[in-house]
């Protein structure tokens, strides 16, 4: 029986574009109801529990990014220094351990492990752990800190989360329909000098909108809003061509189908990878919090 390829390929992609809209219509409020409830709505940690999950799930596809060079780190070691680092972000938590000691402390025991895996790439398969800490969970991980800032935090996540929302949506409309230069055919092919100043412009300009309209109710200045527009728009663009380097690397599309039609958990996230910690070291420093 002869096959219809094109009438296949419609179906595939009406398919991804439901799914993407069905993924869309629950996700966003939901992820926005997370951030409001934050780790203090009736004494429970939801947003960092919610991040700690991302985190979770970020882990298992590190490992589809590895094979493709035969690297098969321990996950589950990841997994648990992932977790001290989550419950030590808390508030209510006063372990306080230096982050310089869980560094130490999963490169000493990946080490260990290695020596009685027999595996054939020890040393790839601890620096895919030690990286994968720092990406993940420093990194990204940051939006608990973040969110955690007293007087500031949530009003700066929510800003966080829809400035790079509005870049990603800017980016792609316009570099669908005006670009053709591409910025990074090697890395991100489909990605055009047009997208790419089109997202870093809207997130700058989302930013001076919430400040117009005092979202920030008076906590940041002028300069905050444009710091922290350029950190969104251009370096959280940079955390989402970091990852199509090592998809690239690996010889992947996307990290995984679990968020049907937008690929995995690590390719909705890429972005905030950069966006997050460096917009909380600039609150953190720079912004008078707490006010």
């Amino acid at each position: 029986v002869p096959v219809n390829f094109s009438s296949y390929y419609k179906v595939i992609m009406t398919t991804n574009k439901s799914s993407r809209v069905l993924v869309n219509l629950l996700g966003i409020p939901s992820l926005l109801a997370i951030i409001l409830a934050g780790d203090t709505f009736n004494n429970l940690p939801i947003f960092s529990v919610f991040i700690t999950v991302v985190l979770f799930l970020g882990a298992r596809e590190i490992t589809t990014l590895s094979m493709g060079r035969g690297g098969q780190p321990v996950i589950p070691l990841l997994l648990f220094f992932l977790a001290i680092l989550q419950i030590d972000r808390h508030p209510a938590v006063s372990w306080d351990i230096p982050i310089y000691l869980l560094i130490i402390g999963i490169t000493l025991t990946g080490m260990i492990i290695e020596i009685f895996r027999s595996q054939d790439k020890p040393l790839l398969n601890i620096s895919i752990l030690v990286f994968s800490f720092v990406w993940l969970g420093l990194m990204l991980g940051s939006l608990s800190n973040l969110r955690n800032l007293p007087g500031i935090g949530l009003k700066v996540t929510f800003a966080l989360f829809l400035s790079v929302w509005i870049c990603d949506t800017s980016a792609f409309f316009f570099g669908n329909k005006f670009g053709e230069r591409k910025i990074l055919p090697d890395v991100s092919p489909n990605k055009t000098w047009v997208g790419t100043i089109a997202g870093f412009i809207s997130s700058i300009i989302f930013m001076f909108i919430l400040y117009q309209y005092d979202f920030f109710s008076g906590m940041v200045s002028t300069t905050d809003v444009i710091v922290i527009g350029i950190i969104t728009g251009g370096f959280g663009q940079l955390g989402d061509w970091t990852e199509s380097l090592l998809k690239r690397e690996a010889g992947l599309k996307d990290t995984s189908n679990f968020l049907r039609g937008h690929g995995g958990i690590l390719d909705r996230f890429d972005s905030l990878t950069f966006a997050a910690p460096l917009t909380f070291i600039y609150c953190n420093y720079f912004i008078k919090i707490g006010q």
